[in-house]
């Protein structure tokens, strides 16, 4: 029998300066649902947007975690107390009109399948159609800190399944933090030919170099649509990925896309930012745009196969671990973007008064 307390800790996010350790009740669970002990969770920079963050505080962050199961409901069969999960904080309902088409991500119940109160605590409750549709039991060759890598690499796999790369193709990606290296991870196993990374910053153009760019290119030293043409006998891309969430590197985007070319936009923009382009210059060069808004049980499946399995280096993404204590350290830390590149909460680190 688990010892289950009363209370517990939990990461309460009010605005980028104010994140605080909180004491909340522990969630109770009813038919078809699990209560999870957290073991890691990963920090998403989604959680640094403050348009997007303070509009929902006080809330309790978190949407990355692991854990193990510590107690079932009634009517659980998939799952038992002691199992170590993968646990993805949203899912469609499997039935209405937008699921039947298989875009799992717009159906109304996607948000609302929430993780509650957060995945940045130390018990969550898991809802029962969370249970049924994207719950993993993680591999014993997966721990639980590469476990916290699966959803953020699944949104990405969900980029580079929509955009084509055919054999040989070039393809650059723009931003080497965590999504940029997780693009990297999945486009080495399609048939490009070059892959050219951007970056600002010469640590992470390593980084990049490490997880499978032929090529790196830092725009502040030299112009990129001039090193990319030099590269590729005068093209451009064939496929573009955007992993910075900048107007200006989006226009970078598309400057660097080649007549027929798609280009993937891996993060959103602030609502109030318009974007002026030219509609005819698009029209006669055939330049496709695709977007995608988190992920699904498919691709999570599929990236927890591949990780265990050995085929994506998850583990060299995670560059530092902290306390439940320390989320304010870790969030300046993403903000300051140096040498980082996935920070990683642990319960097993806090420090407590």
């Amino acid at each position: 029998m688990v010892s289950i307390p009363k209370t517990m800790k939990a990461v309460v996010y009010y605005t980028n300066s104010d994140v605080r350790l909180e004491e909340r009740p522990v969630p109770e669970i009813g038919a078809g649902e699990l209560l999870v002990r957290m073991e890691a969770c990963g920090l998403c920079g989604s959680e640094l947007t403050e348009y997007y963050m303070i509009p929902r505080a006080p809330l309790v962050m978190g949407h990355e975690p692991t854990g193990v199961v510590v107690k079932a409901g009634e009517g659980v069969t998939k799952f038992k107390v002691g199992d170590r999960v993968f646990v993805h904080h949203h899912v469609g309902c499997m039935s209405c009109h937008q699921c039947a088409r298989g875009n799992f991500t717009l159906c109304e119940n996607f948000k609302k399948s929430r993780l509650h109160p957060g995945g940045m605590c130390e018990y969550f409750r898991v809802p029962e159609e969370n249970v049924k549709f994207d719950t993993l039991l993680l591999p014993d060759n997966v721990s639980f800190e590469v476990g916290t890598l699966v959803e953020p690499i699944a949104c990405t796999l969900r980029g580079v399944k929509i955009t084509p790369i055919r054999h040989g193709d070039t393809v650059v990606v723009i931003g080497m933090g965590f999504i940029g290296l997780s693009y990297l991870e999945l486009i080495r196993h399609t048939p490009a030919g070059k892959i050219i990374v951007l970056d600002l910053n010469e640590w992470r153009l390593e980084q990049g170099r490490r997880h499978g760019a032929t090529h790196t290119i830092n725009p502040g030293k030299v112009d990129p649509i001039e090193k990319v043409k030099e590269i590729n006998d005068g093209r451009l891309a064939d496929a573009v990925f955007v992993a910075v969430p900048s107007i200006r590197v989006w226009d970078q985007g598309l400057a660097l896309c080649e007549k027929g070319a798609t280009i993937h936009f891996g993060t959103p923009l602030n609502p109030d930012i318009q974007w002026p382009i030219n509609p005819n210059k698009l029209w006669f060069s055939e330049i496709k745009f695709n977007f995608t808004y988190s992920t699904t049980h498919i691709e999570t499946a599929a990236v927890l196969d591949m990780i265990s399995a050995g085929r994506l280096d998850a583990e060299s993404l995670i560059s530092h671990r902290y306390g439940m204590d320390q989320v304010p350290e870790a969030i300046q830390l993403y903000k300051d973007a140096g040498e980082s590149i996935k920070p990683l909460i642990l319960p097993s680190l806090t420090h407590t008064k």
